[in-house]
């Protein structure tokens, strides 16, 4: 066999597929049909294979729509629906390329825009790279490898949560092993039929995502070995064949290009991180998935260690194989560190490099159980010993291996995927109905972060006005923009999202800590919601008081809004601190009381909306604090106290209150406040 009919050389040669016989084309990419078995082996092959895609499928349609959408799906939701030049034009002021976009605008057409219609299309994406995952690892190391590399990709929790989220990720994942398919037949047959195909699909990942060049790097370091291994007479020819095909692909991807490299990019994540802990956390989001901790996995983290190097040590005829996988996965990660972009969200960037990921460890699996092969049943005439055999040999490694995989790692990640909160997505389904149920005329609904538009009006259908604040605000903008909301409203519901990106020096919700009263907020996912109540500002107090809660705080006064106040109005309360000593950390509470001395109402916070801890203050400074008391809207009528206290924020224990000099309990008394 000469250098041409091998293609492929890092070391020691593969043979060549078209010396083996083969199967179709399309039987091949569905079923891994491995090479040269008797046909009942390949039977039993197909139907594991089938099986294998039934589950991922199952893992991934399951309770597809019983989370909400949260920011960054509802504006893909929202840009897909637009005109193609819009969903352009919403592409060149985002950080993401438009493929996935107009992809999506294209399946809403036939689906519609339900949550289960539009994240069925990540399903789809997901079922296909789990399957040329298969296919690839099939085509490499042989069939045992294809199907093990297609169940893992199959059970992968970071792969499940990618194909049950309306973004661009999984479809990065599958544009990603699609290429390198197609990469590993051009290398063993170069020519136009293998590089024109390839090219075109490296055009497509461009168009997908950002972060895809990182794989086109691995893909030329690639190819750079493979030139150096071929004979002298056909290096210029080979080299300028794999140019024009990479110039195919920068010509394809000419018209967004400018946009690209106008592209803001992600934040740096600062390299506030260790090496070490940073490559533990990719093992886990790589094996585990981002819905369970590496201390509850670390056990099965060790094990797929160790049979990732397994996979890594390769064999005479799989070394071409072994490098092209170890080049896919490591030179991502390593200019994901170079370009700083490690942080916990970028972690999705992750699924460019998990099929080389579940590969290599499909690989260790087989390396670790090297005596027993499939290749037994490529006999001409296999016995029913031998299929026994073999099956007995899947079933016991396969059980002993994922066995622990699944009790310690992928049950309970796939658990908290589902049913946990504490991992669910932002439940913008919730607010909107929480607001829905609340609002009433006179209120407004302002958005912290501009592009939660886009998410909260998928939901909310109500006629309240909304507004969205001005992103990246400059201190002298944020009054001149607020005043007229407060002017034309009794209450505001305020969504505050991504504080660090949208408004860093939360310029916002200090002023309407000023300049209104925070009456509750209340966390869905990582969006909080806070309800403020708005009315007259006193800058005096009308009732003095020489009030001490425990050794350092003073409260020289307050006001308490006029009522009467009817069920659903926030009563306002203006409470005048000063301390003459350093002060601990202690949490101001406004209690409403009825005649039986039962607690009707509540507010619980920090001093100016959580903006202002007492361990912060300045001995002698004054503070202005302004709560306000939520009325439930179904008070009854009547007349309540209203009391007031500090606790300490770690124990809950309350601060004794005394009145000049004299102790009297723990709580001052502020009035009456009546509501008809």
């Amino acid at each position: 066999m000469n250098a041409e009919q091998r293609g492929f050389s890092l070391g020691s040669p593969l043979p060549s597929e078209k010396s083996r016989p083969r199967a179709s084309a399309l039987v091949r990419v569905l079923f891994l049909l491995p090479d040269k078995i008797h046909p009942r082996a390949s039977a039993l092959v197909r139907v594991l294979f089938l099986l294998l895609l039934l589950l991922a499928a199952g893992l991934r349609f399951y309770r597809l729509d019983a989370q909400s959408f949260w920011n960054d799906e509802g504006n893909a939701v929202r840009a897909a629906e637009r005109p193609i030049p819009l969903v352009i034009a919403a592409a060149r002021g985002d950080i993401h390329p438009p493929g996935y976009y107009l992809l999506l605008h294209f399946w809403r057409i036939p689906t519609g825009d339900s949550e289960f219609a539009v994240r069925a299309l990540s399903v789809h994406i997901g079922l296909l790279a789990v399957a040329l995952t298969g296919r690839l690892g099939r085509r490499m190391f042989g069939a045992e490898v294809g199907l093990t590399a297609a169940l893992l990709a199959a059970t992968s929790p970071l792969a499940v949560y990618y194909s049950q989220e309306a973004r661009m990720y999984g479809l990065l994942g599958l544009v990603a092993v699609a290429a390198t398919d197609l990469l590993w037949s051009f290398l063993r047959r170069p020519g136009l039929r293998t590089g024109l195909p390839y090219a075109l699909v490296a055009a497509v990942g461009l168009y997908v995502h950002y972060s895809f060049p990182f794989v086109l790097v691995a893909h030329n370091l690639l190819v750079l070995g493979w030139w150096m291994k071929r004979p002298a007479g056909r290096r210029l020819g080979e080299a300028l064949r794999w140019l024009a095909f990479q110039g195919l692909v920068l010509l394809l991807y000419l018209p967004w290009l400018p946009n690209a490299l106008r592209a803001t990019g992600w934040p740096s994540a600062g390299r506030n991180y260790t090496l070490a802990g940073a490559l533990l956390d990719i093992l886990r989001a790589l094996t585990v998935g981002i819905t369970l901790e590496a201390d509850a996995a670390r056990p099965v983290l060790y094990g797929a260690g160790a049979l990732l190097l397994l996979g890594f040590w390769p064999r005479r005829k799989t070394t071409p194989a072994v490098a092209t996988l170890a080049l896919w996965l490591l030179v991502p990660l390593v200019l994901i560190f170079a370009f700083d972009l490690y942080k916990p969200a970028y972690l999705k960037f992750l699924l460019a490099v998990l099929p080389p990921f579940h590969i290599l460890l499909a690989v260790g699996i087989r390396n670790l159980a090297r005596p027993f092969r499939f290749s037994r049943l490529a006999s001409p005439t296999p016995s029913a010993l031998t299929l026994y055999a073999f099956t007995l040999y899947a079933f016991t490694l396969y059980a002993f291996t994922f066995h622990a995989f699944t009790s310690h790692a992928l049950l309970p990640s796939l658990r908290n995927l589902y049913f946990n909160p504490a991992y669910a997505r932002d439940d913008y389904r919730q607010i909107a109905a929480d607001i829905e149920a609340l609002g009433r005329p006179g209120d407004g609904i302002l958005l912290n972060a501009p592009n939660q538009w886009e998410v909260f009006t998928y939901y909310y259908k109500g006629d309240l006005p909304i507004y969205p604040f001005i992103y990246h605000p400059r201190p002298e903008e944020v009054g001149p923009w607020l005043e007229p909301i407060l002017a034309a409203h009794r209450r505001l519901f305020v969504l505050y999202w991504g504080d660090l990106e949208a408004d860093p020096q939360r310029w916002l919700e200090n002023l309407l800590a000023d300049q209104a009263y925070p009456a509750w907020s209340r966390w869905y996912g990582r969006v909080r919601v806070a309800l403020y109540g708005l009315g007259p500002l006193p800058e005096e107090p009308r009732a003095a008081t020489r009030a001490r809660f425990g050794p350092e705080i003073l409260l020289h006064g307050y006001v308490v809004g006029e009522g009467p106040f009817a069920p659903g109005d926030v009563v306002p309360v203006t409470l005048f601190w000063e301390a003459d000593a350093p002060p601990g950390r202690y949490k101001v509470f406004l209690h409403l009381l009825d005649d039986g001395g039962n607690l009707v109402a509540q507010n619980d916070a920090e001093p100016r909306g959580d903006l202002s801890p007492t361990f912060i203050w300045s001995v002698g400074e004054t503070v202005t604090d302004r709560h306000g008391v939520y009325l439930p809207p179904d008070l009854p009528p009547g007349r309540y106290r209203l009391r007031a206290g500090m606790y300490r924020l770690d124990t809950g224990e309350r601060l004794p209150l005394s009145l000049d000099g004299a102790p009297a309990g723990d709580a001052l008394e502020l009035g009456e406040v009546v509501v008809r």
